[in-house]
């Protein structure tokens, strides 16, 4: 993996791109420049460099990295779920004299080794759960529309807290040559509105090219 370049986007300066970057692949995050901490407000740090979807390491860089739950569930939310998070405590450090490199290669080194291309994010609505899988309808295409019905190990559904028919999740599906690797998380929104199937009849009742004659 190679880092291009390193953007300072500090809170207290208000230096964030003009619009999210999709190159960003390691986010260091300090939970705190308030005195108490705000997730909402993390979270549109996050929001304002990262595009939804991403692919990204997320670092928290704090004194307080407990606190990373809750900004955790705000980033499902907005679909800013990070592929890796590793949690630096601040006081684990020695701040005057520790050399941060060989931190960073080790942890760009471990990202690299764990590395795949993302082919596709997948939205899909579990419709049946039994001894043989959990069976969850796809949405395969959002220009036009088009689902299927595929089974996925129970297993792969770790990350959801309630697996049962109506609950929708995000499907990520990763490759790499000669290894393939799906995560599967919970929607915190109601996604109905992307599992709608069209009525094609709904306006032509009655019409007299479907009145059936004696």
């Amino acid at each position: 993996m190679q880092v291009p370049f390193f953007f300072d986007a500090s809170p207290v300066s208000s230096k964030f791109p003009e619009k999210p970057l999709e190159t960003v692949k390691i986010l260091f995050l300090d939970l705190y420049y308030k005195a108490q901490f705000d997730a909402e407000l993390s979270a549109q740090w996050v929001q304002s460099i990262i595009s939804p979807f991403s692919d990204y390491t997320l670092v928290i860089w704090s004194k307080d990295t407990h606190q990373k739950d809750e900004l955790l569930t705000i980033l499902d939310y907005i679909d800013l779920t990070p592929a890796h998070v590793e949690t630096w405590q601040k006081t684990e450090f020695d701040l005057d004299n520790h050399n941060f490199s060989n931190n960073v290669e080790q942890l760009i080194t471990s990202i690299s080794g764990e590395s795949y291309y993302e082919e596709d994010v997948l939205f899909g609505e579990v419709i049946n759960v039994n001894v043989d899988g959990v069976f969850i309808n796809c949405r395969l295409n959002d220009e036009k529309p088009t689902f299927q019905v595929r089974k996925f190990d129970p297993k792969l559904l770790g990350n959801v807290e309630k697996i049962e028919p109506g609950v929708f999740v995000r499907i990520h599906i990763y490759s790499k040559p000669g290894a393939r690797r799906i995560d599967v998380f919970e929607e915190k929104k109601d996604r109905s509105e992307l599992f709608e199937q069209p009525d094609f009849f709904k306006d032509i009742d009655g019409n007299a090219f479907f009145i059936e004659t004696k």
